[in-house]
């Protein structure tokens, strides 16, 4: 057993969740991106809010 921690082997995993022969792999859910909702107001102004007001001086 080499004493460099990352030339030694993994240690194996001694678990019973295997695809029997011809059953579909587990497939992973999407990640579901979340959208901003429309009841919290923007605190950024919108660009037609910036061109009414004019410029500030």
């Amino acid at each position: 057993m080499p004493k460099n921690q990352f030339q030694r082997p993994l240690p194996v995993r001694h678990t019973h969740k295997v695809p029997r022969y011809g059953a579909p792999l587990p497939q992973r859910k999407p990640e579901v991106r979340r959208t901003p909702s429309t009841k919290e107001p923007s605190p950024v102004p919108t660009l037609e809010d910036l061109l009414k007001r004019g410029p500030r001086t």
